[in-house]
């Protein structure tokens, strides 16, 4: 295949954020395979983390308005610089992705569900669902009335829903989309995207494969990592330890940095004799420590997660992995854990015992590692570059 000229729209250039994380890894990746990569920024934070060129433009980012002088910047580098191909990647600016539209083919990564809800997580405020339907304004401003989503009732709400469904519009005109999960797949096909405009590209794991997992630590200890937020479920992690009995239950690590919602988390542990240790925002390598030193990973996400990497992070380190059954979490499970329903924290703490029996921790281990050897960053640039390969052969989408 002929060398590439790339052009990757992105909200933000850092090394903090899922998104942030995995473009970090795949955009070097891509470079290493003779494909020439350059970036177009809301905002660039550190202009060496993704390991390509990078530019700030300064158009609206999430619930912010639209941006003509920046979309009018992005529209010009793409007349002079002329890339084949523009990725969308968590562009929330409606004037920006109607200009990515002026590139021979542009493809969207739906990295998560703002793309089609206003909400931003598909959960319903004021009620314990989930949201499944496809965004239309009379059924989002329908469930801010009656159930609180977005600002509720107000016309912060009527101006976002507005938005959110222009950019999706916007959108929908792209040549074709990558998801993470089939799950998520779903979703796009349930908000106007056709089946063969779809492709689902697994996401790689961010460490090596080990060969054996390190040595289960002499006291059992599951590991939380990810955003401290309440859709991520620590409070219900942690309430479901409570459940143990104390001399069954094991400590719990958790990995991220503190917000407003985790707060009140560790006096609640301590409260309910539940041993937890704060590690902090942790960069890779020290996850990769924090994995090895825990005897299983938890997963307890009570939003939909379009994948839900940690999972995958837990398996390249061979270890076990306990979820609600969310999103796309079926999706890599496999025999390398437990999944339970969502919210079940009588569930969840059965299965953290379950897992933790030397016989089963030793078999999910075993499983862990052998399914992590399909989440390498090579299979998921093979994916992207086939992509690329097909849209190459096809008619672009008429603007």
């Amino acid at each position: 295949m002929r060398r590439i000229a790339l052009l990757v729209l992105c909200d933000s250039v850092d090394r903090v954020g899922g998104t942030e994380s995995y473009l970090s890894r795949v955009l070097p990746a891509l470079v290493g395979r003779g494909i020439d990569v350059r970036i177009a920024a809301r905002r660039v934070v550190e202009p060496d983390a993704f390991g390509c060129p990078a530019s700030p433009f300064g158009w609206g980012g999430d619930g912010e308005r639209s941006n003509a002088a920046a979309a009018g910047a992005v529209a010009e580098l793409i007349r002079t610089w002329c890339p084949d191909v523009v990725v969308a990647s968590n562009v929330y600016d409606a004037a920006v992705m109607r200009v990515a539209r002026l590139a021979p083919y542009l493809l969207v990564r739906v990295h998560d569900h703002r793309l089609f809800c206003p909400q931003g997580d598909r959960q319903f405020p004021h009620a314990p669902a989930l949201c499944t339907n496809a965004m239309r304004a009379s059924t989002c401003l329908g469930n801010a009335l009656v159930r609180g989503c977005a600002a509720g009732a107000s016309l912060k709400t009527l101006h976002l829903v507005r938005d959110r469904i222009a950019l999706r519009d916007a959108a929908l005109r792209a040549d074709h989309f990558v998801t993470a999960s089939h799950f998520m797949a779903g979703l796009c096909t349930l908000n106007g995207v056709a089946p063969e405009r779809l492709s689902v590209a697994v996401p790689p794991y961010g460490s090596d494969v080990v060969a054996t997992a390190a040595p289960r630590p002499a006291r059992d200890r599951v590991l939380f990592a990810g955003r401290l937020v309440r859709d991520k479920g620590l409070r219900s992690l942690i309430e479901s330890l409570a459940k143990l009995p104390s001399e069954r239950r094991p400590d719990l690590a958790v990995a991220g940095e503190e917000t407003r919602d985790s707060q009140p988390l560790p006096a609640l542990a301590a409260r309910l004799g539940v041993r937890m240790t704060m590690l902090g925002q942790l960069d890779s390598r020290e996850l990769n420590a924090a994995i090895d030193a825990s005897s299983l990973v938890a997963v307890p996400s009570l939003w939909p997660e379009p994948f839900g990497l940690m999972g995958i992070e837990a398996q390249a380190r061979g270890r076990p992995v306990v979820a609600y059954d969310v999103g796309g979490i079926s999706e890599w499970m496999g025999e390398a854990g437990i999944l339970v329903p969502r919210g079940d924290e009588s569930a969840l703490a059965r299965a953290i015992a379950t897992v933790l029996e030397p016989a089963r921790w030793r078999a999910s281990s075993s499983a862990a590692l052998q399914q992590a050897a399909g989440y390498s960053i090579d299979a998921h640039v093979d994916s992207l570059l086939d992509v690329f390969a097909r849209e190459a052969e096809r008619e672009p989408v008429v603007s």
